[in-house]
């Protein structure tokens, strides 16, 4: 664990970093509180500073129920929001974003030395999607409709033989059942602390799907906060 005092306690409170709202520069480094982040609307990222909190809430619930800090696995890293506290309270960050535009971003706003970014998306088998098109496989890249190059490889998350696991966060919209089918074994083995962002009421065949995963694999659910899940192993 990194940065930690007597009892393996840390202050996930003081960990202020998350989501880009107000531009404060183009051409601007990253600070502790800012982020690259790319818009839609824009060919080019741009540099955001964080100015009200964004996912500081969901992060510091889950991580109540962390007892050891080895390494964690984020899952649908986008820009790095979650990836750069983790960094500071976990000895390794594992890292999985699919879509270039965001790694893009990601790689201009992390730094740290503990971090791993694959360039993958996860899923249930190993396969390669199209980008910018409406796979099921790739949900979570399809928000981003720009024209791009190239194919997206997708491995399931069991391939990588992760060990060590003590906390995965998700968050890839709706691909949820993809990604925990490809990533029991990595669960059983490791039993990691899970925080998985699951929208029930847009999506509530998916996130039925899901639960019933992760019951079959002895986890319990604990709470939500906002659209966040967190869930033990029981």
């Amino acid at each position: 664990m990194r940065n930690v005092g007597v009892n393996n306690t840390v202050d996930v409170h003081a960990l202020n970093v998350v989501t880009v709202q107000t531009v404060i520069a183009n051409n601007a480094m990253p600070n502790e509180n800012s982020f690259w982040v790319l818009y839609a609307s824009h060919d080019e990222p741009k540099f955001f500073k964080d100015a009200g909190g964004g996912q500081n809430e969901q992060r510091d619930a889950s991580l109540q129920y962390v007892s050891t800090f080895r390494n964690a696995i984020d899952i649908g890293s986008n820009i790095g929001q979650w990836t750069r506290p983790l960094s500071k309270i976990f000895d390794k960050v594992i890292c999985f974003e699919p879509n270039p535009n965001f790694r893009e971003c990601f790689n201009k706003n992390i730094t740290e030395s503990n971090v791993i970014l694959h360039p993958y998306g996860l899923s249930s088998h190993e396969h390669t999607a199209e980008q910018g098109k409406n796979d099921t496989h790739l949900n979570h890249v399809v928000g981003d409709t720009r024209p791009r190059d190239g194919d997206i490889q997708c491995r399931t998350l069991d391939s990588f033989n992760l060990t060590e696991i003590d906390y995965v966060k998700i968050d890839v919209d709706g691909f949820e059942v993809p990604v925990l089918e490809g990533a029991k074994e990595t669960l059983l083995a490791n039993a990691p602390v899970i925080n998985i962002e699951m929208k029930r009421r847009k999506r509530p065949t998916i996130t039925s799907i899901a639960t019933g995963i992760l019951n079959h694999l002895g986890y319990e659910y604990v709470k939500t906060t906002k659209s966040d899940e967190i869930w033990i192993k029981s």
